[in-house]
This record gives C-alpha cells, sequence and structure tokens, in this order.
C-alpha cells in the first residue's frame, strides 16, 4: 500500500520521465517540486517504491525508470483525473463528401495532433436510401447500386435471364426508388416484403434483386482510414518486426478486431502483448463515439513510452466535440 507521498512521487516520476526520456533522480524532484521533506526521505520512498516493482534503478545513473506497473498506476490515475475534470471539445471541420473520405480525414487530424499512429473505423447506423439504379453488363448480369446519404455506394451482382429488356430495368428502377428514397436501409426488408403490385414480367427480376438488397441491408459495412505510420517508423526505427506485424494487421483489419472485443464508450489503453504477442513495445488506446449519425472506433498506436496525458487529453476532447 502506498503513501500519498509515494503516489505523489511515483506521479511526478512517470510523468517527468515520459517528457524528457532519461531517469528521474531524488534531487531532480527536489529542484523541480516543493517537497516538504529532506532529500534523505525522498530517497527512502524511491527504495521502497522500487522494493514494491514500480521503479527500476539503472547502471548508468543515479536515478530510477517507471516499470510497467508504475505506468500502469499513472494511466488508470491519470484517467480518473481527466475524466472528473471539465475538458474543451475539439471541433474537427470536415470537407468529407464521404464516409470513405471522412474516415481519412478523421485519421489524419488526430495523428497530426497526437503524433502517433491514428485508424478510425466507422460504420452507418441509420443510412437511408437516396437512389437505385440497375445496369445490364452481360445478357445474364447485370448489376444494381444503391446510394445512400452517407455518400457510399453499395454494388450488388444481379443474375438475369435473357429476355430481360432495358425498358424492364427502367421500371423496375422506378418501382424501387418510389417505394425506398428516404427511408432507412434497414426497413427495406419489410418495405419489398409489403410491396403493392408489380408487373408480372419483371417479377422474377424483382425478386432477384430484392433478395441482394435486404442481404446488403443485413451487412453491416465498415470504412477505415488511419494515418501517422510514419511516426512509428520514427520511434520504433529498431523494431522493425513489430512494425511489419501490426502493418499488416491494420491492412487487414486484424488490429481492429483484436481491440473489437475489449472498447467501450470509455478510453480504453493495452499494453500491445496484451492483445498480441506480436505487438511488444507498443501501446494501443482505444475508444468508440458517434458522429453525424455514424457510430466509429478511434485505435490510436505508439510507443510503450508514449506522452499518455496529451493522447487520454485529446480522445476525451474528441468525443466531446464529435
Amino acid at each position: 500500500m502506498l503513501t500519498e507521498r509515494q503516489e505523489t512521487i511515483l506521479t511526478f516520476i512517470v510523468d517527468d520521465f515520459l517528457n524528457v526520456m532519461t531517469p528521474i533522480s531524488s534531487k531532480y524532484l527536489l529542484d523541480k517540486y516543493n517537497f516538504d521533506v529532506s532529500s534523505a526521505t525522498i530517497r527512502n520512498d524511491m527504495a521502497e517504491l522500487e522494493n514494491a516493482g514500480y521503479l527500476i534503478k539503472t547502471h548508468t545513473s543515479s536515478g530510477r525508470v517507471p516499470s510497467r506497473k508504475a505506468l500502469k498506476f499513472y494511466i488508470e490515475e491519470l484517467k480518473l483525473k481527466i475524466e472528473q475534470s471539465p475538458s474543451k471539445s475539439l471541433e474537427l471541420t470536415s470537407k468529407a463528401g464521404s464516409i470513405e473520405n471522412l474516415a481519412d480525414e478523421l485519421a489524419l487530424a488526430i495523428s497530426d495532433r497526437t503524433k502517433y499512429l491514428a485508424q478510425v473505423s466507422l460504420k452507418a447506423s441509420n443510412e437511408t436510401v437516396k437512389g437505385l439504379y440497375i445496369t445490364p453488363l452481360t445478357d445474364t448480369a447485370s448489376i444494381a447500386i444503391i446510394v445512400l446519404n452517407s455518400g457510399s455506394i453499395r454494388q450488388m451482382p444481379v443474375k438475369t435471364d435473357r429476355n430481360v429488356t432495358i425498358d424492364d430495368f427502367q421500371k423496375l428502377s422506378t418501382i424501387f426508388n418510389e417505394l425506398l428514397f428516404d427511408k432507412n436501409l434497414g426497413d427495406t426488408r419489410v418495405i419489398l416484403k409489403n410491396n403493392p403490385y408489380v408487373p408480372p414480367e419483371i417479377r422474377p427480376l424483382y425478386s432477384q434483386v430484392t433478395a441482394q438488397i435486404t442481404a446488403a441491408a443485413d451487412t453491416e459495412k465498415r470504412t477505415m482510414g488511419y494515418a501517422g505510420f510514419n511516426y512509428l517508423l520514427q520511434d520504433m526505427r529498431n523494431e522493425v518486426e513489430t512494425l511489419e506485424h501490426l502493418y499488416g494487421d491494420i491492412e487487414s483489419e486484424a488490429l481492429y478486431n483484436s481491440v473489437e472485443q475489449f472498447t467501450s464508450n470509455d478510453v480504453s489503453i493495452y499494453f500491445g502483448d496484451e492483445l498480441d504477442e506480436s505487438y511488444k513495445s507498443l501501446s494501443v488506446i482505444t475508444t468508440n463515439f458517434d458522429h453525424a449519425g455514424l457510430s466509429g472506433n478511434l485505435i490510436i498506436v505508439g510507443p510503450e513510452l508514449m506522452g499518455y496525458k496529451h493522447v487520454i487529453k485529446l480522445l476525451h476532447s474528441f468525443k466531446k466535440g464529435v
């Protein structure tokens, strides 16, 4: 059980070490902070923190560096303090015309502010249909295209009979647009099932396209965007295998899948190997958010010894502003 003074000393050591990245000595603490105790008392407290596994003494310096146990203590104390403090909202302006561009823009904006890798995933929670178009490709194949209010597009292949005409496609497109325009994509199954009269000559085609539309409506489409991998290359240039594995997991969406089961609306922080043994020496900070009718997830990846205070504050401001 740490005393109040030991908790304060430990917080100062971790905070300053993450800023200067050099071992912190008792003299450094006494010179910087107004402790109403002797240097011997500070040294004794630091020795007890070392014995408890919070600090590590380096061989080249009289100072101490924080252990992972100290980082975990620091992070939990920091999260609690920031959550209880009022925070300014981070307003991010966007010129994105589609959900794909928005994911990229948000990732770039967060990465620029943190100087770490940022990955944003978005999915529309209440998309509405703005248009449906059916275009023949061959005598027996066509493509149905749904345009949604988010700017995203769903494309679905449709098998057709050889005797389907251009006029049939036009009639069918008209019917679907009359039924679905400005309707929620998730409601299409019920709407199309209870539709009014469809001419017998295009009934088979109607059924085929309906099956594809309802399947698309039942499938969640998640859009990913990321930025800032160059910051990891600068900070962790010697961790080649770790970065190669991470890059592959970003491209394959394995990074998102590894944190999805743990992520909540709170700001969650994991040391990399708690998620994947290959993520050693990394830290992963993640949270969920809502923005403009979209549900999203934000992941920030940096070295284990990263600027947690700045990142956690920024994430709280981001969540308040979106």
